[in-house]
Formats: structure tokens, sequence, C-alpha cells
């Protein structure tokens, strides 16, 4: 995503639109131009469309990696963070470069994104989304998740 495309934050209350400011800006998204009051659930309501993106959990991620039902995994987090730790055969892809880097896979791929919380990766999944890609998981608890269930899966 380009760090001039306008943003449109979707949460519940002004709190949660500072958070989401503040960690937007960490990964260079400083464009927020506005948020939806009372987030989804009022869109929701007024009866408008809703697309969804697939949460699974790190188990569930690694029952797709031993089953070969995932393509690529691609661990959206920043350079050192991937050098203290990733899981076999995942692509770095920081998400402030997601944009270009993306360009190089294919669309139809089933791809998991994870990083290490689940927020980057949320942000992450919707970009992925609008460059078209259609088969996408984004991993609830990211590596801080994996790193505790998944002990020894570095």
């Amino acid at each position: 995503m380009k760090p001039d495309v306008p943003l449109l934050v979707v949460t519940e209350d002004a709190d949660r639109v500072r958070e989401a400011r503040t960690r937007l800006a960490r990964v260079g998204l400083e464009k927020v131009t506005g948020f939806l009051r009372d987030g989804v659930l009022a869109w929701h309501e007024a009866g408008l469309p809703l697309a969804t993106i697939e949460q699974i959990s790190v188990e569930e991620l690694r029952q797709r990696i031993e089953e070969k039902s995932v393509d690529v995994v691609i661990d959206v987090r920043r350079p050192p963070e991937w050098t203290s730790g990733h899981i076999e055969d995942a692509i770095h892809m920081p998400l402030n470069h997601l944009a270009e880097s993306a360009l190089s896979l294919n669309r139809d791929s089933k791809v998991a994104v994870i990083c290490a919380g689940g927020y980057r990766s949320s942000i992450a999944s919707s970009l992925l989304e609008q460059l078209g890609f259609r088969n996408i998981s984004n991993v609830v608890g990211g590596m801080t998740a994996w790193n505790v269930s998944c002990s020894g899966g570095l």
C-alpha cells in the first residue's frame, strides 16, 4: 500500500481510532482520513455488504502446513523480528513493502499471513485482497501464539 493512499479505519470508538493511527504510522501509513462510527456492527445493521477474511489459529496453520494445503506463508514482520525466528519455508515480506513484494506471487495461491500478534497481518490480508488475492487466511495471535503453542516450530 502506498503511504499517500487515504485510509478509513473501521472501529467502534475514538480510542481505537487513535490506536489504529499509531500502529499504521509505525509501518509508514499515516493518511487516515476517517473512521466508521460504531464499527462493523453499524455497517451490518444498515444492510450494507460485508466482506470477510478467514481467521485461523496457529494450530490450524500448522495442520495446513503439514497437509500441504497452504501454498505460502507470508510473514509481514520487520526484519529484526524475522531474524529472531520464523516459520520454516515462510516468505518474508515486511508490511511496508508488501504491495510491491506480493506482485511476484500467484494470486490464486492459498496464502496464510502472519505477524507478531495478528494486527499487521490483518492489515496485510486486506491489502492482499485489494491486490486480487482470494484465498487468504489471517493467523490470529501471530508468532507470539505460534511460539507458545507450537514450541519447536521455528
